[in-house]
């Protein structure tokens, strides 16, 4: 059965790009779902109310984590095959190389971990440049004075050497060219692209994360703008192997 799982971290414009996957005709989304993530987003309740894989009557019995991670998402995606769709998992992938503030990095997926084997999910990734990754991220109250910088570089050079092995459409181009890098990101995720998006993506609303950057992104796709630096931090980064080689991995100047 066919299952797509896409790896971006925070504030790397993951919720404009699951705006415009998620409209598309062939394409069910679940949205930053994550074995470890299911008691702040459950991929069950997103199933069911968002595009009824689930009954109300079986909600119970899967939601919460009630059942091995494994056995729902299997079941989501035999019964979107049956409808003629592919099940996209939007991976929250912050859990497994940022962590904080919620688990511990693992620097390795651990979705891709447990659906290995039997649902063997075809797998990509969405990147941004670390640097202006860093700065978005330091506007959240959530993520700002919680992630050592050297932490999230490492982070980051993991994510850099994942998305080489799967990989990968980068957000900067994406906002340069949305329908030819959205036609790749398709062509990497196995999900079929539907040309019609963009008359669709402004009212698609089953999507997560910073709600006022999803709301300003309703409006046209423009080219990303560079971030500022807080002072001390770009002489840090130059300094630090892990940024070096994730903006290597990725095709980034430093």
């Amino acid at each position: 059965m066919p299952i797509s799982l896409w790896f971006n971290l925070a504030r790397s414009g993951g919720t404009l790009m699951a705006r415009c996957l998620g409209c598309m005709e062939g394409v069910l989304l679940l949205s930053e779902v994550h074995p470890l993530g299911v008691r702040t987003i459950d991929p069950a309740e997103q199933a069911a109310a968002w595009h009824g894989l689930l009954s109300g009557a079986e909600l119970p019995r899967w939601a919460g984590g009630r059942r091995r991670f494994d056995e729902l998402i299997g079941l989501l995606a035999e019964r979107a095959e049956r409808r003629g769709k592919t099940l996209l998992l939007r991976d929250w992938s912050h859990l497994d190389f940022v962590g904080a503030p919620f688990v511990e990095p693992s620097l390795t997926s651990r979705t891709a971990a447990i659906l290995a084997g039997a649902l063997a999910p075809r797998r990509f990734a969405t990147v941004r440049h670390p640097a202006d990754q860093w700065a978005s991220q330091q506007e959240l109250d959530l993520l700002r004075g919680k992630v050592d910088l050297g932490a999230y570089a490492r982070g980051c050079h993991a994510f850099a050497r994942l998305a080489e092995r799967t990989g990968f459409v980068r957000y900067e181009d994406f906002t340069r060219d949305p329908e030819a890098e959205l036609e790749r990101l398709c062509a990497g995720l196995g999900v079929p692209y539907d040309s019609g998006w963009r008359g669709k993506y402004r009212a698609y609303s089953h999507i997560t994360g910073d709600p006022a950057a999803a709301a300003r992104t309703v409006g046209e796709i423009r080219p990303a703008r560079r971030r500022e630096l807080a002072p001390g931090v770009r002489a840090e980064l130059l300094r630090n192997e892990d940024y070096l080689g994730a903006c290597g991995l990725l095709g980034y100047e430093p």
